[in-house]
């Protein structure tokens, strides 16, 4: 019987860092932590904020729908990659990301251009919307938080001091070793909030 994990996702334009979580033996553990690209080599990474800026409309147009099928078909390969080198003991019941910079993906380059906070955004909102779309076709459950918030939260869920999850997020760091870096923290604290949904689970002594 596989145990159940929750993967936890701090994406980036182009990449980003993945930290899964699982219960052994009611304790959480970090068991597996990577950094995973969102786009194939040698596609522009942020086309919205760059490369599409003074170009022509049709030609931009068709440059951004060459970059989004890039980043879904890498996305999908990635997330599938890590989850089957997972699954012969782990199910990704969940991953967590934090709440999209935009409600939506801009339909065209036009309509992202539009505004200034949209075009900064919307390659951001790209690479955001690829991985919520390819952990749902995995199967897998996606839910969204505050990252700024995630070790508060993690704490009053697992009805603990703030301190304690900060102590637990340390140690961890300590036995993994470099990187572990701050978004590797909150990534491992949003995923041990949604761990403890899911499964009894308190943190060490």
């Amino acid at each position: 019987m596989r145990v159940i994990a929750v993967l936890g996702v701090a994406d980036h334009n182009g990449w980003a860092v993945c930290v899964t979580v699982a219960a052994s033996r009611g304790i959480p553990v970090v068991v597996d932590r990577r950094r995973i690209e969102l786009i194939e080599s040698g596609v522009p990474s942020q086309p919205y904020h760059h490369e599409t800026v003074g170009m022509p409309l049709p030609d931009a147009e068709t440059l951004v729908v060459r970059v989004r099928d890039s980043v879904m078909r890498t996305t999908v390969a990635r997330l599938t990659e890590l989850r089957d080198e997972l699954q012969p003991q782990y199910s990704i019941a969940a991953t967590t990301l934090r709440n999209p910079p935009l409600t939506y993906v801009p339909l065209t380059v036009a309509e992202a251009h539009a505004s200034y906070s949209v075009m900064c955004r919307a390659d951001g909102m790209m690479y955001h919307n690829a991985v919520c779309t390819a952990a749902r076709g995995l199967g897998i459950a996606v839910e969204l938080d505050d990252r700024g918030e995630a070790i508060v939260r993690a704490a009053d869920r697992l009805r603990v001091g703030v301190e304690e999850v900060e102590h637990f997020l340390e140690t961890t760091g300590e036995r993994l070793g470099p990187p572990w870096r701050k978004e590797h923290r909150l990534a491992a604290a949003a995923a041990l909030t949604a761990l403890a949904d899911r499964a009894r689970v308190s943190l060490p002594d």
